[in-house]
């Protein structure tokens, strides 16, 4: 039975991202079913976005759901005056604010300082490792540098998802370690089921946002050096890349690559797939794409970079050269009693040690200490910051939407056009 606790603690979350129910990407699958969770035991939650799906007449039905959640959907103009959305924020009654990128913590410290409020900064990744290995150039890295660690001076307490992740912040950015923690992006085991790997056809999964550069160099990898020698031995072999597409990504596609673009249904592809894969080899964080194999019950090749976070799941097949994936996968696909034993062993890991319960606990202590110790001190002056890194990736347009929407329990309960 869960946990009610007499004050129920009231949580603001301000993200700006492409949001949707289900969750399309890594961050909002955390964002999702981590905060449903504490709303089950006992939380308030209301998350303010700045939702770029909402286009056209009744979208915003794409946050309907029967849940506590409560989302406060806000105009991009707004949405990025700080002055107007301190306006909107401050009537809420919110205990602790949480950001889930640095840029924001900087970008709505006003926010925070004039309502006297705690911060929870969530980081899941390191911006500046990301864009070392993406080859940019040391300004943006070192500016990378200087807004996380300026967010974490700011932060009361900084939430990472691996370990990796810990140490570099520490020792790379200059994070006080007093104020990180660990706590790694959970899998809602009620909602991924377990299907174990399809042994009637020979079928390898890809997911990820092909946007996203890490995920779009991985796809291109796996299609270039991995499909033609996989179906030179076994024509039969079917390769699903699952997720957002660019367009001229699709055109590679023929009968053994298919691209299924934006899904509704994630588990109708884990259940038809017999191998999946994650060979990704930039950034930091913990990959999504691996707790959704390992819980359907997948085989698992990937790299260090992709297993990071994992360390836990023994039973996860890492590799680093693309070169060798095909007769990993060959192997792997004459031995089916393999394959579903090592299914079996990575759906345990994740019940044992990535379930949403587990975590949804530890947060919530998390909030608890952050309110009974908070001592807020404006640490920092005023300073610029730029749009999301992830804005760079070009996958959705401007936001047209001109309406502030309230939205909880699968009905929208109030909605008003500013500008």
């Amino acid at each position: 039975m869960n946990k009610i606790r007499k004050k129920r603690i009231s949580l603001g979350i301000i993200i700006d991202t492409d949001y949707k129910i289900p969750p399309v990407t890594g961050v909002t699958y955390r964002l999702y079913y981590l905060s449903k969770r504490l709303t089950e035991k006992g939380m308030n939650v209301k998350i303010f976005v700045c939702n770029r799906n909402l286009e056209n007449k009744n979208d915003e039905k794409l946050l309907y759901e029967n849940s506590q959640l409560e989302y406060h959907v806000i105009p991009e103009a707004v949405f990025y005056d700080k002055l107007r959305l301190l306006e909107i924020i401050k009537n809420q009654n919110l205990d602790i604010l949480q950001f889930e990128d640095a840029v924001s913590v900087l970008r709505y410290k006003n926010i925070f300082e004039t309502l006297k409020i705690p911060v929870c900064l969530e980081l899941h990744d390191v911006e500046s490792s990301l864009k070392e290995m993406l080859n940019y150039c040391d300004n943006d890295i070192n500016k990378s540098n200087e807004i996380t660690k300026k967010a974490c001076n700011l932060a009361n307490v900084i939430v990472c998802m691996t370990p990796l992740d810990y140490s570099e912040l520490i020792n790379k950015i200059g994070v006080d370690k007093n104020k990180l923690v660990i706590i790694p992006n959970p899998i809602d085991l009620n909602t991924f089921n377990f299907f174990g790997p399809n042994i009637k056809s020979d079928n390898i999964i890809f997911i990820g946002n092909m946007f996203y550069w890490p995920n779009k160099n991985a796809a291109l990898n796996i299609i270039n050096k991995v499909v033609p020698e996989v179906i030179s031995t076994n024509k039969n072999v079917k390769f699903y890349f699952v997720g957002m597409v660019p367009e001229k990504m699709k055109k590679l596609g023929d009968e053994s690559v298919i691209f299924t673009g934006k899904i509704k249904n994630l588990s109708r592809y884990l259940e038809k797939a017999t191998i999946a894969l994650c060979p990704v080899h930039e950034g930091s964080g913990m990959k999504v794409k691996i707790l959704n194999y390992c819980a359907a019950g997948i085989p698992v090749i990937t790299t260090d970079i992709g297993s990071s976070g994992y360390e836990k799941v023994k039973s996860l097949i890492t590799e680093n050269e693309i070169a060798n994936y095909p007769v990993i996968i060959s192997d792997l696909l004459k031995n089916k009693k393999k394959i579903v034993r090592i299914g079996k062993s990575n759906r345990k890991s994740v019940e044992k040690y990535f379930d949403v319960n587990l975590f949804s606990e530890k947060i919530i202590k998390i909030y608890e200490n952050i309110l009974k110790n908070n001592t807020y001190k404006n640490k920092l002056g005023n300073c610029e910051v730029p749009l999301p890194f992830w804005l760079d990736e070009r996958r959705i347009n401007k936001s047209n939407n001109k309406n502030y929407y309230i939205i909880k329990n699968g009905k929208t309960i109030f909605k008003k056009k500013i500008t």
